[in-house]
Parts: structure tokens; C-alpha cells; sequence
């Protein structure tokens, strides 16, 4: 199985709640079409319980967003919160979301479908997007911190990652969906957290989710690498500059 459909196979598993090792029989199958799958699979079960909570969604419409938010917290409900997030008017998700608890938010995030939520997720301000990043991080999220990073703003991404570790970053980046999304998380961190990114691969041996984001670089991104790879180690050195050419000529 190719480091991108570990990934997707991965994401897969999650969305059907089952374990990784049960669609071993997919090890064959292009990365794409996995997601794809995985994206059927997310749409039927949306649908399937859409119109309920649409129903819902129109009834919350006349009801102030802090009062939806104590409810919500409240009732505690994770699941039902992340289905409301993908029927609720946008402004009015993004209002309520403001009002959550940390804690609860990064409860609802791994439920939630990026596709359809990211406009709320986008709409959250930057600390309480620090915050619940770092509650992924804590819990070894990996899946669901990829999707955080990929559909928060420049802004908020700048600070998420300046908060969390290398080690968080490269694995997190290793279960991004999108190579544009990845290509701008690459653009949006400095130098030297690059440097930190390439000597968690080094320490963790984390080579794998290293090489497997240099798959979905452009030339000029992996040029950035290149540049945080002069700040390690010769003997890590070696091995990162080693990742990119197996990959890719040097330029």
C-alpha cells in the first residue's frame, strides 16, 4: 500500500467506524478512489438523516444563537451538533460555534464532514482554533487535526502552527486531503519550523508521512524543504535530502 492510500484507507476506516486493519483488502486500490469511496460513503450518510435535521435547522433559525449554543452544550452531544453544522444557515453556525466550549468543539470536529463545515470552521476565531488543535495534538488526532489545518484561514493556521510541535505537523500534513491545501500549509510555516517538521521525521523515523507529503509538492515547495533541510544534522540531512530525490530530481 502506497504512503497515500495508508492515508485514505485511514480516513476510511474512521468514517465507517471500524478498524484499519479490516480494509486491508484495499491496499491495491489508487489512493484517489479511496477517497472518493470515503466521500460516497460521507454523502449517503448525510442524506440519510438530512431531512430530520433539516427540519430542525429551519425551526433553530428563530432561536438566538446563545441559546442554541447553551442547549448544545449542555446536551452534550457531539454527534447531533456535527449533523446540525452541515444543515444550520452559515452565519448562524459560525455564531453558535464562537459560543462552545474548547473542549466540546474538539469533541465535535473529528464528527464533523470538512466539506460541508468548513465555512464554520473558517469562521472561528483564531484562539479557540489554537486551543482545539492543540486538544487534537494532546490526543494523537491526526486525521482530525489534517482537516482542521487544511479549511482554517492563513491567520489562524500561521498561529496554530507556531503552537504545536513538529512532530504534530508532519503527521497531521501526512493526512491532508488535498495537495493545494498542503502546498499552503508548506507556504505558511517558517523556515525553522520546517527544520523541526524534518528532524521529528528523523527522530520519530516518521520518513513515510515525510515522503508522502512530498508527493503532493510543487517545485517551488519543495525548494522551501530543501531550505529547512540545510538547518539539520549531516546524518539527517543526508536522509531528508535523500526522501526528495528518490521522489523527485533535485532542481
Amino acid at each position: 500500500m502506497t504512503d497515500a492510500a495508508t492515508a485514505q484507507v485511514t480516513k476510511l476506516a474512521r468514517a465507517l467506524g471500524v478498524p484499519v486493519d479490516r480494509l486491508a483488502y484495499l491496499a491495491d486500490v489508487p489512493a484517489t478512489d479511496v477517497r472518493d469511496f470515503r466521500f460516497q460513503v460521507a454523502d449517503l450518510l448525510f442524506e440519510s438523516q438530512s431531512g430530520g435535521l433539516r427540519k430542525t435547522a429551519a425551526a433553530a433559525k428563530v432561536i438566538p444563537a446563545p441559546v442554541i449554543a447553551k442547549l448544545v452544550a449542555r446536551n452534550r452531544n457531539a454527534l447531533l451538533a456535527a449533523r446540525m453544522a452541515g444543515v444550520l444557515e452559515p452565519s448562524h453556525a459560525v455564531d453558535v460555534a464562537k459560543r462552545l466550549p474548547v473542549d466540546f468543539l474538539a469533541e465535535v470536529a473529528p464528527l464533523l464532514d470538512a466539506r460541508r463545515s468548513a465555512y464554520i470552521i473558517a469562521g472561528v476565531p483564531t484562539d479557540t482554533i489554537v486551543a482545539v488543535a492543540k486538544l487534537l495534538a494532546k490526543q494523537e488526532d491526526w486525521i482530525t487535526l489534517g482537516d482542521l489545518m487544511a479549511a482554517i484561514s492563513d491567520a489562524a493556521a500561521r498561529a496554530a502552527q507556531a503552537a504545536l510541535d513538529g512532530t504534530a505537523l508532519i503527521r497531521a500534513a501526512f493526512l491532508v486531503d488535498d495537495a493545494e491545501h498542503l502546498e499552503r500549509m508548506v507556504a505558511l510555516v517558517p523556515e525553522a519550523k520546517l527544520a523541526e517538521m524534518l528532524r521529528a521525521a528523523a527522530e520519530h523515523d516518521l520518513w513515510d508521512e515525510y515522503r508522502s507529503t512530498l508527493d503532493g509538492l510543487s517545485d517551488s515547495a519543495l525548494a522551501a524543504v530543501r531550505a529547512a533541510v540545510d538547518q539539520l544534522p549531516p546524518d539527517h540531512r543526508d536522509r531528508a535530502l535523500a526522501e526528495i530525490a528518490a521522489d523527485r530530481p533535485a532542481s
